[in-house]
């Protein structure tokens, strides 16, 4: 194939205007479909997104089956019984909205509850619920932050951190991935310049790599500079931690000061939806000054009443052990097998593959062998970091992992992954 994904390209125009760029990338478009790849488009799901699916296949125009290995929905939440119940009946009962944004029509009792188990599950004071893990982050750190601020990301923070640093306007400065005496050098020599304030802003696990952030090393240099901590726990909520609990708690970390976390309820909750949890003055504040939070009509009911079923879900069964079973052996098998999944520790393995052309073409070639996956190119990762990136879930058997290694070792003969 000469064919490969390269959004990087369609940026900026070749013509410098702003039609000129989308004119480009209906270009690249029409050879994206002309080679029947679906990446830039989707083939759409017709069956619930479980560890198999059934999806349209839009170029033979038929219905195919496949094995997910590309969904959110770590502890498979989504066909949960008790929660479908559960949201059909908030559903009867409240209807199919909110009705207004919090702040005036919209605060359910069920928005209340949800928020509380939020903030008891992670062991805050309280929480806010977004409509999504996006507008969380912009929330935060937009109704927090100003050009007299000083924010420091890893280098592999989530996109929605980097957008709501542009929101706030405060100085943005990057440490190397998970490198404490990068990020303490940063502290110590911006901290005399800031005197309105420094937040440090990690991912809990980190959405590409599946690693997790180092946060007693964290933590400690928070401390030591007096400073502010925001922790994204989008996919560490429901993965990692006593329960699903999450980051702080897989550390056994009890320190809540001087901490605010966020996380969405789209990943292992399998709903939508996004939240802050902090102490409680921290949490009145950004009620009213998080303009995600002010100006967003409200969760409908059934989501909101769902997401707590999953919550209940997490703490009274042994779904999130059977999640990290499954994740070790798949991980340990893949390794085992000679393929190079970086430093994964949770359900999140990414596979490198190195070359755009090669991924391309391994994406048709796994969808062909019934394996659903997600594909990652640049500017998402670096051109030599490209991969497949392979999601785990509780519900996934070892049948299902052994099928989709035998399906790398085939595509491998001929299309070498494993030298990457």
């Amino acid at each position: 194939m000469v064919y490969k994904i390269d959004i990087q390209s369609n940026r900026k125009s070749q013509d410098g205007t702003i039609l000129g760029k989308i004119s480009d990338f209906h270009e690249q478009l029409i050879v994206h479909e002309r080679e029947k790849v679906n990446i830039l488009k989707k083939s759409p799901l017709t069956s619930v997104s479980d560890t198999e699916v059934t999806y349209y296949d839009r170029f033979e125009k038929k219905e195919k089956t496949a094995l997910m290995f590309a969904s959110n929905n770590y502890l498979g939440a989504i066909t949960n019984q008790i929660c479908i119940d559960t949201a059909i009946e908030a559903t009867k009962k409240y209807g199919i909205g909110s009705g207004g944004v919090p702040l005036l029509s919209g605060t359910n009792i069920l928005q209340n509850q949800l928020e509380q188990a939020i903030a008891q599950t992670k062991g805050f004071d309280d929480a806010i619920v977004f409509s999504s893990g996006f507008a969380a982050n912009l929330g935060a750190l937009a109704g927090l932050l100003s050009p007299d601020n000083l924010i420091i990301h890893d280098k592999l923070n989530h996109a929605s951190l980097m957008d709501g640093t542009i929101m706030c306007g405060a100085k943005m400065l990057r440490y190397k991935h998970n490198d404490l005496a990068d990020l303490e050098k940063l502290l110590r020599e911006n901290s005399p310049l800031y005197p309105g304030g420094i937040l440090v802003v990690t991912d809990g696990v980190f959405s590409m790599d599946g690693d997790i952030a180092n946060l007693p090393g964290i933590i400690e240099l928070v401390n030591k500079y007096n400073v502010l901590l925001l922790i994204d726990d989008a996919h560490a909520t429901g993965v990692i931690g006593e329960k699903g609990r999450g980051s702080l708690s897989y550390y056994g970390i009890a320190q809540r000061d001087n901490i605010i976390l966020t996380g969405t309820l789209s990943k292992a909750v399998g709903i939508v939806g996004g939240f802050i949890t902090a102490k409680q003055e921290v949490i009145d504040y950004l009620r009213i000054f998080s303009r995600s939070n002010m100006y967003s009509t409200a969760l409908p009911p059934s989501v909101l009443a769902s997401a707590k079923a999953v919550f209940e879900f997490m703490q009274t069964t042994d779904i999130v052990e059977r999640l990290n079973q499954n994740a070790s052996y798949l991980r340990t098998r893949l390794k085992q097998e000679g393929y190079n999944t970086l430093d994964s520790q949770t359900a999140i393995i990414p596979i490198v593959v190195k070359d755009q052309y090669l991924l391309t073409q391994i994406s048709k070639m796994l969808l062909d062998r019934g394996i659903m996956a997600n594909y990652i190119f640049p500017p998402v990762v670096p051109p030599n970091l490209t991969r497949i990136r392979i999601s785990v879930m509780a519900t996934h058997t070892n049948e299902d992992m052994e099928y989709l290694i035998s399906s790398l070792n085939e595509i491998n003969a001929t299309h070498p992954i494993k030298k990457s």
